[in-house]
C-alpha cells in the first residue's frame, strides 16, 4: 500500500504543478482580453483621436446654469416726466455668447411683458407670475431691448424708450 499511496500522492502533485501553471497563463489571458476590451472602448469613444489644431470642441463643458432674479413691477419707479412707470429690477444683462442666462422672472402686473431684442434674436414674453425663461446671445455685441406689449399706456410708453424702466441692454462677449 505504501506504493500506491505514494504513488497517488505523486499524481496529485502532478495535477497541483499543472494546474499551478495554467493560472498564470489565464491570468495572462484576462489581462490581455481586458487590454483588448480598453482598446476597443477607447477607439469608440473617440478620445483615442488627437484634434488638429483648427477643430473646435462641438461641445462646450458644462458649468452649473447662472439664474438671475428679475422682477416687473408696475408703475413702480419714478420717471424723469414725474409719473410713475412699469419697470424691471435689472434692465442690462452680459451673457457669454451661445451660453443660456437662465431668468427666474417674477412678473407681478396682471399683464405680459417682454424683453425684446430683433438684433440679439431675443424674445422673451414674460407671463404674469413666477416663471424661468432662457436668455440665449449667439452673437457678439451690445444690443438694445425693449418690452414690445402694450403696457405703460398712461404714459404713451414712455417707460419702453427709456433703459432702466421697460428697456434696456444685452452684452454678449
Amino acid at each position: 500500500m505504501g506504493s500506491s499511496s505514494q504513488s497517488s500522492r505523486s499524481a496529485d502533485r502532478r495535477r497541483l504543478s499543472q494546474g499551478s501553471a495554467a493560472l498564470p497563463a489565464l491570468g495572462g489571458v484576462g489581462i490581455f482580453a481586458s487590454l483588448v476590451m480598453s482598446a476597443i472602448a477607447l477607439v469608440n469613444s473617440g478620445t483615442g483621436a488627437t484634434p488638429s489644431p483648427t477643430a473646435k470642441a462641438a461641445v462646450q463643458p458644462t458649468s452649473p446654469a447662472v439664474v438671475l432674479a428679475v422682477t416687473i413691477r408696475p408703475e413702480s419707479k419714478l420717471g424723469s416726466d414725474g409719473k410713475k412707470h412699469d419697470a424691471y429690477s435689472q434692465t442690462d444683462f452680459a451673457v457669454q455668447v451661445g451660453r443660456p442666462l437662465m431668468l427666474r422672472i417674477d412678473n407681478t402686473d396682471n399683464q405680459s411683458h417682454s424683453i425684446t431684442s430683433t438684433e440679439a434674436g431675443v424674445d422673451i414674453i414674460a407671463s404674469p407670475g413666477t416663471h424661468t425663461y432662457t436668455l440665449l446671445v449667439k452673437k457678439t455685441g451690445r444690443f438694445r431691448w425693449r418690452c414690445v406689449m402694450d403696457c405703460d399706456t398712461g404714459a404713451a410708453g414712455w417707460a419702453m424708450t427709456h433703459p432702466g424702466y421697460m428697456a434696456g441692454y444685452i452684452t454678449a462677449t
